[in-house]
């Protein structure tokens, strides 16, 4: 499984229709929008893909189109069957391109592509994966009260794994760039915003309250990481940057 991320501009018709000057203005124009998009391809080559529910815009290929259920193996017991994280995901199989739905300008991500062994296993926030080869385990986890209270990625986690022997890809996407560290045991990462949109089991997560308001100080609720593992970190998250 190969990807390849495209920005899709507008024609020479579309420059000449709205009276722009192509050469002078392709990418910014004092009083129009200038429509460019993003979308992802993503190449087959007798193999597979599992994308987000709803995510596909178009195929083309000998492939053929199945519903990866959610795996009782990662899934969290109190998940409820009706929730639309539980998985059911579509999946590709065979030789050709599938295309996913286009994003407008101003709704642009940043993609990350992770390897994953069967050894380790991932948590991702809700929303944050967008598409793996098909050589996997899925499975969902429900967050805590403060959890949720404290992030904006909705309810649930997704968690992902290879099967066994084998090494398997997964592609994220977020509104800012994303990179993997490690941390070992004995060292912390505390964050006051959500830093983290991924972490490897190994890794303890909590989300509390960090000294105590007008008794010698301190920082409110953060999220703490703890353990030892890798952490999926997006270090810009918020601050408007892209």
């Amino acid at each position: 499984m190969q990807y390849e991320v495209k920005i899709i501009e507008p024609t020479d018709l579309w420059y000449l229709q709205n009276n722009i000057n192509k050469d002078t203005n392709k990418y910014y124009h004092p009083t129009k929008n200038i429509p460019f998009v993003q979308q992802v391809e993503i190449k087959l080559e007798n193999s597979g893909v599992v994308i987000q529910k709803g995510a596909l815009h178009r195929c083309l290929g000998k492939l053929t189109h199945g519903v990866y259920k959610t795996d009782n193996r990662l899934k969290d017991v109190w998940v409820a069957l009706m929730t639309e994280i539980d998985y059911n995901a579509p999946v590709y199989k065979g030789s050709g391109n599938v295309y996913l739905e286009p994003r407008a300008k101003g709704q642009f991500l940043h993609y990350t592509d992770i390897e994953i062994s069967d050894q380790e296993q991932w948590e991702f926030d809700d929303g944050i994966f967008q598409f793996c080869s098909d050589n996997v385990i899925l499975g969902t986890k429900k967050l805590k009260f403060r959890q949720m209270s404290g992030s904006a990625d909705g309810r649930w986690r997704i968690a992902i794994k290879a099967l066994a022997g084998q090494t398997a890809k997964v592609v994220t996407g977020t509104n800012t760039p994303a990179r993997i560290i490690e941390i070992h045991r004995g060292e912390t990462v505390i964050a006051d915003y959500d830093l983290v949109k991924g972490f490897t089991n190994g890794i303890q997560e909590d989300y509390r309250k960090l000294g105590h308001f007008g008794k010698g100080g301190g920082e409110g609720f953060v999220w703490i990481y703890e353990g030892q593992g890798k952490l999926l970190i997006s270090e810009t998250d918020g601050m408007g940057l892209g």
